[in-house]
């Protein structure tokens, strides 16, 4: 066991105040400047606490109070000056930069970013009249503006994401010469640069996001993390998950789903629970990218899993013409299968890494958590109250539980002798955390903007009619690669919302049942939030987990894996839905879940290479073979009652095989020589 593992077994009380968050330490550390000089110290953190304070004050709606009346894409254009002059005053230009100072382009970039900003809280009511008429100062600002976000994604997403933002940014200009469906709308090079800065539907939209929704949940994150609230609820994980191997994972796992069932927004989840769970997992013994993709995945699935199911549900169930009590019961098998599917992955990974559970004299008792930690449930309770029954938006209801958490968490003396300390510090991590999730909701906004723009998405959708005569399958895989792409860089509601209108009508016409057709194209929407290269809510979780988004996101298509095959079955098979067919078999529903569960755990373990001990690549191919097999409907062919119960024998045979060969070699480890004299 790992000195990580071993310093996870020491529990802080509940209510004790951390020195430093370890997540923000280690991006000071590794990433950001350290200045020798006071002054430019003082200006950055100045710049970096301006950025959540402006956003409380605007999301609180301090200017409606004052009679001041401005557009939203004032109050955006002032983030962003904020967030790209902060960006080139924090990170340096290479990994080779000195890191003790700001050089002179630094300082030049850091001013025109925050006058790219400023333009639009000076000018953007003037603009907002004559948008389409682009005289050359505004081209001037626009491309300065476009080419400072690519600059600040190079410096912190690095050169792959860079890439494949100017890949898109090329198509925009040159997409008339594209053959086939990537043909496009000619834009010109002034109205294009024009476009993706000012249009409110391209990167102003999604930076929006960052202000509002992130910037509240990220505060209340730092509340929670510098007010102890974080070590309280270690130790409610552990005192619940810690009898079980990886534990921490799981806890996080149950956290996501809950609440993302009620939030319906991946990105939104992501910031609000994995705050606090990707740290806990990372001190229990997880790599950073596991921990992120964990969460990812976790958050993501949450969009799918009923009773809500976030807004989405309620426009599937008004598109059908059904209650939204049938399509919640309907998604609720699928729902199930991909929960599971992670639950048995996190569990064998830590059965195959020695991610033990702890010793019973470790594990906190539940009434000893409570006893001392009960200043956390006001604020979960207030949480949920002002979310679920006051009904306020996610951003003023981050705001009040924040609230509410400095309240009750500074109740212990300790922390209230220290409260007034904290402030500054939370201010400046929150500003921090802030500039990657805007610089990357900005590449995303960048990416729409451009398929907006030129038509791509509804060329892919059109495109979708003329392969219906290749058969069902071919339908169904271009319509799954469309739905990702539709769907990424955006909010739940309005990925399926594109795809709905785009895809599903052309899979009813093919005779799919259309609950069957329409939560097909909500799942791979909604997937697109951890699957690359966009991938939103691993963006979200990569300065939380301190690792790679990219390498977050191929590790979270593993973790999710069920979710891209699950729906292809229920489209052939809709008794996988509940309730989506009037004649069900029972008997037959009943054998496709359990054998779909059997399927998924045969896949999880193939995936780690893990079934009692480590397995070889010839045995993970075989129970590959084996899941899949598991996976498939009774009704989807002819034979497959056949091929499922073979795939079952062949799966006992294995798992008897596998427990024979370590029984001999426990035996044999345990027989000791005996000494001839």
């Amino acid at each position: 066991m790992n000195e990580d593992r071993q310093h996870s077994k020491k529990q802080a009380p509940a209510n004790q105040p951390p020195e430093e968050p370890n997540v923000n330490a280690e991006m000071e550390g590794k990433r950001y400047r350290q200045f020798k000089s006071s002054t430019p110290k003082v200006i950055l953190y100045t710049l970096l606490s301006l950025i959540p304070i402006s956003g409380i004050l605007y999301v609180l709606g301090v200017q409606d109070m004052i009679g001041l009346t401005f557009y939203q894409q004032q109050f955006i254009g002032l983030f962003l000056g904020l967030v790209l002059c902060s960006v080139y005053l924090s990170i340096p230009a290479t990994k080779k930069s000195r890191r003790d100072s700001v050089p002179w382009y630094d300082w030049l970039l850091a001013a025109l970013g925050l006058y790219a900003g400023l333009y639009l809280v000076i000018f953007y009511p003037q603009i907002v009249m004559i948008i389409g008429n682009v005289d050359t100062p505004r081209l001037v600002i626009s491309v300065i503006a476009v080419v400072l976000v690519m600059e600040a994604i190079r410096r912190l997403l690095g050169t792959a994401m860079l890439t494949i933002v100017l890949f898109f940014l090329l198509y925009g200009y040159f997409a008339p010469y594209f053959p086939g469906i990537f043909r496009g709308t000619h834009t010109s090079l002034k109205q294009l640069f024009n476009y993706l800065y000012l249009d409110p539907n391209s990167m102003l939209d999604l930076i929006n996001i960052a202000a509002t929704v992130a910037l509240s949940f990220i505060f209340f994150g730092q509340i929670l993390l510098h007010f102890g609230g974080a070590d309280i609820l270690n130790n409610l994980a552990l005192s619940l998950f810690g009898r079980f191997r990886g534990g921490p994972a799981k806890g996080s796992i149950v956290g996501s789903s809950l609440v993302g069932t009620i939030t319906g927004g991946p990105v939104t989840n992501v910031m609000l629970v994995g705050s606090v769970t990707i740290p806990l997992m990372k001190r229990n013994g997880y790599d950073a990218v596991r921990a992120g993709a964990i969460e990812s995945v976790a958050s993501t699935g949450g969009s799918i899993m009923p009773p809500v199911m976030g807004i989405s549900a309620f426009i599937i169930a008004e598109t059908l013409g059904v209650s939204y009590a049938k399509v919640a019961i309907a998604a609720l098998i699928p729902a199930i299968l991909f929960y599971l599917t992670i639950f048995f992955q996190v569990d064998l990974h830590a059965g195959r890494h020695g991610i033990r559970r702890l010793r019973k004299e470790d594990i906190p008792s539940i009434a000893g958590v409570l006893k001392t930690g009960w200043t956390i449930l006001p604020t979960l309770v207030a949480l949920v109250y002002f979310l679920f029954f006051k009904g306020y938006s996610p951003q003023i209801s981050g705001l009040y539980s924040a609230v509410v958490a400095i309240v009750f968490l500074s109740l212990p003396k300790d922390i209230r002798r220290q409260m007034f300390s904290f402030f500054p510090r939370i201010f400046v991590d929150s500003g921090r955390v802030l500039l990657e999730i805007t610089v990357v909701l900005a590449a995303a906004g960048l990416i729409v903007g451009v398929t907006g723009v030129t038509g791509l998405g509804f060329n892919l959708g059109l495109i979708l009619s003329d392969l219906a005569q290749y058969g069902l399958l071919t339908l169904l895989a271009v319509s799954a690669i469309v739905s990702v792409i539709l769907g990424m860089g955006m909010p739940a509601v309005a990925a399926y919302s594109l795809v709905a209108v785009l895809v599903a009508p052309t899979m009813v016409q093919m005779g799919v049942n259309p609950f069957a057709a329409h939560l097909f194209v909500f799942y791979f929407s909604i997937i697109s939030n951890f699957t690359p290269p966009v991938a939103l809510a691993c963006f979200t979780a990569a300065p939380i987990a301190q690792a790679s988004p990219h390498k977050i996101g191929f590790r979270a298509m593993q973790l999710g894996i069920t979710a891209y095959i699950v729906p292809f079955l229920f489209v052939y098979s809709p008794q996988m839905l509940l309730g989506a067919t009037n004649n069900v078999n029972w008997t037959e529903s009943i054998l496709t879940w359990v054998t779909a569960v059997i399927g998924c755990y045969l896949i999880a373990a193939a995936l780690e290479g893990f079934l009692f001990n480590p397995i070889n690549w010839i045995k993970r191919l075989i129970l590959i073979v084996l899941g899949v097999c598991l996976l498939m409907p009774l009704s989807i062919w002819q034979y497959s009652w056949l091929l499922n119960l073979i795939a079952f024998i062949a799966m006992v045979l294995l798992f008897l095989y596998e427990a024979m060969r370590i029984k001999k070699m426990h035996v044999s480890s345990s027989a000791k020589p005996v000494d001839a004299k």
